[in-house]
């Protein structure tokens, strides 16, 4: 089966571009929290930039003196784009699955990071275990997904996302559909609409990695600079040691 970025890639590239350009964007808290999260177990570290894209976050990484950076996406239009940006010679990119990370040996990885996949992750329980087989012992592993108390399932045009007041301009999230997990999609245009999501609820995202061998070390709740996104998160970022 092809991989569904496979075909998006070239569009997810581009928003990838819009969003890491511009300054207001929701990702420039996010890295920024996902970087100092991570920095204190970086110098020296094998690094593992797990479901990576095309590689901002791993490029990103290398300013903290790691021994290396690994990136494995299961896309390979999005690793070839993640080869042919990557200038540090610590930066190796390659193809795996993030539900076995087959081509990673057990105990090789210090450190492990993934930004906003998890929700493109069909079974995330088989995540959790490959990441542990991968890490050693007291290795750090945060990872970011679209906050689920507040992401919830949506449709553009039956069950719209914000409540709008009569400028448009959004004065809360609507939140539905908590507790249906499972893949949604949000029938717009965008990636939700082309390839949709896998929605967990928090419980379900922190008790499965406890029970994967790891103990959760911080919840970590990324708020915008203004309107709706200062006052409720759009994303979070969960921490965590493996035991």
């Amino acid at each position: 089966m092809t991989p569904a970025y496979d075909q998006a890639a070239d569009g997810y590239v581009t928003l990838v571009d819009r969003l890491l350009a511009d300054p207001d964007s929701f990702w420039q808290p996010l890295l920024a929290r996902h970087e100092a999260v991570a920095a204190a177990h970086l110098p020296g570290a094998r690094v593992l930039d797990l479901a990576c894209g095309e590689g901002h976050l791993s490029r990103r990484l290398c300013a903290h003196n790691p021994a290396r950076v690994l990136g494995v996406d299961l896309s390979g239009p999005l690793i070839r784009h993640a080869q042919a940006r990557a200038t540090d010679p610590r930066l190796t990119y390659r193809v795996d699955d993030a539900h076995t990370l087959s081509s990673v040996p057990d105990h090789s990885a210090d450190v492990i990071v993934s930004k906003l996949a998890l929700m493109d992750i069909t079974d995330h329980r088989a995540l959790y275990r490959a990441a542990r087989r991968v890490l050693v012992t007291g290795g750090h592993f945060s990872f970011s997904v679209l906050h689920p108390c507040f992401e919830t399932p949506f449709h553009e045009v039956d069950a719209p996302r914000f409540i709008l007041d009569a400028h448009g301009e959004r004065l809360a999230y609507r939140v539905q559909q908590y507790a249906r997990e499972g893949h949604w999609q949000s029938g717009g245009s965008g990636i939700r609409g082309q390839l949709g999501a896998q929605h967990r609820t928090l419980s379900t995202l922190t008790g499965d990695l406890i029970t994967s061998g790891f103990t959760l070390r911080g919840l970590h709740e990324i708020y915008g600079a203004h309107g709706l996104h200062a006052q409720v998160p759009q994303t979070l970022l969960i921490e965590a040691q493996a035991g």
